[in-house]
């Protein structure tokens, strides 16, 4: 956790800045750990017809036809991100699957999938809003086949742009009924918890280099503002319905000690803040992980350093789930 805290003193929090320097400093860690992390294998289903709607699945060494699920939709800024992080970055294809293992060693049945990702340079699979929303919601329905006959507690957990998309489903009345059905466990998943991992929630400060990605998947400015986490969020509370009315289930919001004040903190914040207004604090968990920055959280799993936060949300899970 030194070099995390020693590379935010020298660079800074911009998230592009660190992002191949986090990658050095974590992968020789998580190779340590690869036997352990490797361990337990993973699956990979179909969830779509689209080419990228795959997913991995990480099964606990015990109970693992009866164990909770939790879905985690990482991040990559709208336009990057994969369910393995490529070798260049985290050799030997040990991130994300590093946090599969490490969820489902504690009794989680654990769900990555890939999602659409806005055009760029960089390729892109022609993502525009709500496809976020929409992706998540066929992993769901995927889900609910998936556990046969039987009953699960579900967790969902999003990081950065992973949050965002998540929140797009959890929030938008295009998928009310979907998560209606969840959050009173009526049908085979019952809805417990939702993890907020770093999410942008809105752009009003973002950098300039942001509008255009930002533009192509949202659309014009006023959609930007209104389709946005934070804006679905005012939109919902503006109804002066409770949040169970509303079907958005119990939230842990996490922020990153070192996380950037423009992109993240503020915006976690501002969030934050209008729940409270809205609905108090019922069904909100707010808390700092220390000594991280944007990137270290995911890469520190099974990797002998800084793995509190997962002990944390692990806790949390099993608090609102019992």
């Amino acid at each position: 956790m030194d070099a995390t805290r020693q590379l935010h003193e020298s660079t800074g929090p911009a998230i592009q800045k660190i992002l191949f320097p986090c990658m050095k400093i974590w992968g020789p860690l998580l190779l340590k750990h690869k036997d352990a992390i490797l361990s337990i294998p993973k699956a990979t289903e179909a969830y779509g017809s689209h080419p990228r709607q795959k997913l991995d699945i990480y099964l606990p060494p015990s109970s693992p036809e009866t164990a909770p699920i939790l879905v985690f939709a990482y991040g990559g800024g709208l336009i990057g991100g994969d369910k393995i992080v490529p070798d260049m970055m985290i050799p030997e294809g040990l991130m994300y699957h590093n946090l599969g293992a490490f969820f489902a060693n504690r009794g989680f049945r654990t769900i990555i999938p890939d999602y659409r990702r806005v055009n760029s340079s960089r390729g892109g699979e022609d993502a525009v809003y709500p496809s976020g929303g929409e992706d998540i919601s066929l992993v769901l329905k995927w889900l609910e086949k998936y556990v046969g006959e039987s009953k699960a507690d579900l967790f969902l957990m999003g990081n950065s742009a992973g949050g965002l998309h998540t929140l797009t489903f959890l929030l938008d009345p295009i998928f009310f009924a979907q998560r209606k059905a969840l959050l009173d466990g009526s049908g085979r998943l019952a809805l417990k918890g939702f993890i907020g991992l770093s999410v942008p929630h809105h752009f009003k400060s973002a950098d300039s280099t942001r509008l255009d990605i930002n533009e192509r998947y949202f659309g014009p400015p006023a959609d930007v503002e209104s389709r946005c986490p934070y804006g679905l969020l005012k939109s919902a509370t503006r109804s002066g319905k409770s949040r169970t009315e509303t079907a958005v289930p119990p939230t842990l919001v996490l922020l990153d000690e070192f996380d950037p004040e423009d992109e993240i903190s503020e915006t976690v914040n501002d969030f934050v803040g209008l729940w409270k207004e809205a609905w108090g604090d019922e069904g909100l968990s707010f808390d700092v992980i220390q000594g991280h920055n944007h990137i270290s959280p995911p890469p520190a799993l099974m990797s002998g350093e800084g793995e509190q936060w997962g002990e944390d949300v692990v806790k949390w899970m099993r608090s609102v789930g019992a």
